[in-house]
């Protein structure tokens, strides 16, 4: 670190030194200065300025610093030998013979001086000898006219009272100096909350926000490393006494543990603790993972020998004074053995009321003791899957490779296969002794992974087959994964959504992989309500349990349900959660990814989703049938974006090959198959295909989605008013559906289609609706895209910033206004939401004198403008 940045904010300290050194310079007798402060505060860098300048001003200038010697002397000796004066060995240790070389090497400054002024610099006086420290004390009594300046610096109290001499106390540095030196530093000026992260952190000392600074510059952002090296530096220049409170501190959390953790009386730690806090030697008032960082590196002052003891003597002091077994424990998994039965108790207990990363902590300190514990591994293996599956299969694996209980080994293949997704012990667990219940079980869950398998899901389709009965969890189970295979096999939608609802008769017993089977069997036929109602129950579920990874998996379902509806802010709220769950396990999701990256296009965040894409390995997906075909689709419509039709082509040329190549008539693609159809007539190419595909699905599942997915294919592939009359019959479909985007996407459609017949009026018409229900269903992409052609064809429309008017509404408001707007009728908004036709004309009622309008019309147009 160069000498500017220590300097930073000690421009009246390098005033008042250099007042002195002046003073004795001139003639005017000589003077003492004396800088105190902490290591990193600057006074070195002081010290080396004061003896630049007296060097260029002619004087002689003899520095030395102390280094911890010991041997008497020996910090002065190389002090004087700079001017060619020798220090007399010592003899004798005696009073007067200290005195006799005192006096010599004092009487050599003096005459060194009649030739020129002299200016002795003495760093880190705490850190010389005693016998230097005692002729510096000599000196200072002795100063006369002589033109001599002493500069000297300490950091810690000394052994020896010096006699008077002018003292500069080394402030840290004020709120105002810190922002001006990392404006000097970063070159932009700083707001409020980042100059106090790093007030807090420096402690206000130069040399500790340099380094806090320089770390920022070089990586753009704060790394623990540096965090941890700026609390440990700091930490290593406290007395004992304040380190020991300070680790006693972090370690336990709780100020009243402190005196007797630290060997200290109460009144002791309690002014330690509050030094420590005045100088921001805690972290307090940083954000949490700072300050989790910054007492990482307070421990740091601690080698691992005493870092055990303190935890071993914080987990005793907390079991003694009555803590729960939780914070006792929090102590016992950091030591490197747990040995004592009292440690191996506490652990079981506090694993049995933790939460699941707590718990797994306990358990997996308790399973280092107990390898072969198969209870103990499937317990530690359940808390981990809901957050770290990976983990969780290795527990998993190893406790089903030590035991021989076929009814066990079934389970933990079960579990294996759930947490990671994999089949690798289902076939090892049959085993003809087992239950007819545990052989449903293997069966619903190996067609539950066989169903994202694009390599197998075509003949897992063709053999699932129900069981007889509802009547168990495990045949529910079974009958959720059959649903979904009867709906991605083409199969009769009555049978399809009767399984479905079989399947979650129970609505106690929420399995996430079975249950989002049959959520999104229900989905696809058009039962967003129930769908919704099941993913509401599960998310919440989960969220209570701490089961991360079930809840990011109903997420991402709830966020299709949503999306299918046009409720795109709901959707991205939705996939955004799962996603950042994701990270913050650690595992991952890649469907939660390409899921976020799409709705980000429709919402028009296309830098997002670019970088989400990015993410993705495009090999790791190939065999999972669902997402690679999203992959696809949206790395086409990112192509669309750039305005790279020929790649947007390839893509989506790509995706229809995927899609045909599994060998199943998925209704759950025709969303995908539309696009396919869209992107291929924008970049020009034959979409026959395509069409003739979407077309098929839509007979095989009638639904009103469905019959309006065919038509708006139809309508892009061809052209004339027959395509005019099947894209005003799709909006009409999706109207009743309702589902905002794709009726949105009609109405752009039939906007575009009038525009080519020089028909302004009706294509403004068109148009005027496309960005109202865009807004409304919250893609900006598209209603940009609208707006634009509406304007090329002379129509006018302010796109709002916000909804503000529409903030006075309450949720349930919103919703059936949503839906009367977009052309749904009284009775089906009733319906669909699950209430009664007086409600819905009750929240119309409201809705219409809050925003000071009358009609489904009025309501219409103020949506719209």
């Amino acid at each position: 670190m160069d000498d500017q940045s220590e300097l930073f904010g000690r421009e009246s300290v390098l005033t008042a030194v250099a007042h002195h050194t002046t003073a004795a310079r001139r003639g005017r007798g000589a003077q003492a200065v004396l800088v105190r402060g902490g290591r990193g505060s600057g006074k070195s860098a002081v010290l080396r300025l004061a003896a630049a300048t007296e060097t260029r001003a002619g004087t002689t200038v003899l520095s030395a610093g102390g280094r911890g010697e010991r041997l008497p002397l020996t910090v002065a000796r190389r002090l004087l030998a700079q001017a060619g004066t020798g220090v007399p060995e010592l003899t004798d240790t005696s009073a007067a013979s200290f005195y006799r070389v005192y006096r010599g090497m004092w009487r050599d400054v003096v005459t060194l001086a009649r030739k020129s002024p002299v200016c002795l610099v003495l760093d880190d006086l705490d850190a010389c000898d005693d016998a230097t420290v005692r002729w510096v004390d000599f000196v200072l009594r002795r100063l006369g006219d002589e033109p001599v300046s002493l500069v000297l610096s300490q950091n810690s109290p000394l052994h020896v009272d010096l006699a008077s001499a002018h003292v500069v106390d080394l402030q840290p540095l004020t709120t105002p100096q810190v922002a001006d030196m990392i404006s000097t530093t970063l070159h932009f000026p700083p707001d409020a909350v980042f100059t106090n992260l790093c007030l807090r952190l420096s402690g206000g000392i130069p040399s500790h926000l340099t380094t806090v600074l320089a770390d920022i510059r070089a990586a753009r952002a704060l790394r623990q490393e540096s965090v941890e090296l700026v609390a440990a530096r700091r930490l290593r220049d406290l007395p004992e006494h304040l380190r020991a409170i300070a680790t006693a501190l972090v370690v336990v959390d709780r100020e009243e543990l402190v005196g007797p953790l630290a060997g200290v009386s109460t009144r002791v730690a309690e002014n330690g603790i509050s030094t420590l806090r005045r100088r921001h030697l805690l972290g307090d008032g940083l954000p949490d993972h700072v300050r989790a960082w910054y007492r990482a590196g307070v421990l740091d002052v601690l080698d691992p020998a005493e870092a055990a003891e303190l935890r071993h003597r914080a987990a005793v002091v907390l079991d003694e004074f009555g803590h729960d077994a939780g914070a006792v424990a929090d102590q016992l998994v950091h030591l490197p053995a747990v040995d004592a039965p009292w440690m191996s108790q506490v652990l079981h207990e506090a694993a049995a009321g933790g939460q699941p990363r707590d718990a797994s902590r306990y358990l997996r300190r308790l399973v280092e003791l107990s390898p072969d514990d198969v209870e103990l591994r499937v317990t530690l293996a359940t808390e981990l899957s809901r957050h770290d599956p990976a983990q969780a299969c290795e527990h998993l694996a190893a406790a089903f490779h030590r035991t021989t209980d076929p009814d066990l080994r079934a389970a933990l293949a079960v579990k294996h296969a759930l947490t990671g997704r994999t089949r690798s012990f289902l076939r090892l667990a049959r085993d003809p002794a087992l239950s007819a219940d545990l052989v449903t079980l293997l069966d619903a869950v190996q067609l539950s992974i066989d169903l994202d398998d694009a390599r197998v899901a075509a003949a897992a389709v063709a053999k699932a087959t129900p069981p007889p009965a509802g009547d168990t969890t495990a045949q529910r189970c079974l009958l959720g994964v059959v649903a979904e295979a009867v709906m991605r096999g083409g199969e009769t939608m009555d049978a399809a959504v009767g399984y479905a609802r079989a399947a979650l008769a129970d609505s106690e017993a929420l399995t996430d992989w079975s249950m989002l089977s049959a959520a999104t069997v229900l989905r696809v036929a058009g039962h967003a309500g129930e769908a919704l109602s099941v993913l509401d129950r599960a998310v919440d579920a989960f969220s209570g349990n701490g089961d991360s990874l079930a809840r990011c998996r109903s997420l991402v379902q709830r966020a299709l349900v949503h999306m299918s509806l046009g409720d795109l802010p709901r959707a991205t709220q939705d996939a955004a959660t799962a996603v950042q769950s994701m990270r913050d396990g650690g595992w991952r999701l890649p469907r939660a990814i390409v899921l976020l990256a799409w709705l980000s296009l429709q919402t028009g965040n296309t830098p997002l989703a670019e970088k989400l894409l990015d993410e993705v390995d495009e090999d790791d997906v190939r065999h999972l049938t669902p997402v690679h075909r999203e992959y696809l689709r949206a790395s086409g419509w990112l192509a669309v974006v750039r305005d790279d039709l020929p790649l947007a082509a390839e893509r989506m040329t790509a995706c229809q090959k995927v899609m045909s190549a599994v060998g199943l008539s998925d209704p759950g693609a025709l969303p995908t198959w539309i696009d396919v159809v869209q992107v291929m007539t924008l970049a020009g190419r034959d979409a026959t295909a395509a069409t003739r595909e979407a077309d098929r699905l839509a007979k095989a599942w009638p639904t009103r989605e469905s019959a309006a997915f065919s038509l708006l294919a139809q309508a892009y592939a061809t052209t004339g008013l027959g395509a005019m009359d099947m894209a005003r019959a799709a909006a009409d479909g999706f109207a009743a559906v309702p589902s905002l985007i794709q009726q949105a996407r009609t109405e752009l459609l039939l906007g575009q289609r009038w525009a080519g017949v020089d028909d302004p009026r009706q294509a403004r018409a068109h148009l005027r609706a496309a960005v109202g229900l865009a807004l409304r269903a919250g893609s900006r992409a598209l209603a940009d895209s609208a707006r634009t052609m509406l304007l090329g064809v002379g129509g006018r429309m302010r796109v709002p910033s916000t909804v503000d008017g529409l903030a006075v509404l309450t949720a349930s408001e919103r919703k059936v206004v949503d839906l009367a707007a977009a052309g749904v009728t009284n009775r089906a908004i009733a319906d669909h939401l699950f209430v009664t036709l007086r409600t819905v004309e009750a929240h119309l009622t409201r809705a219409y004198r809050k925003l000071g309008i009358s009609s489904r019309a009025e309501l219409a147009d103020y949506l719209a403008s």
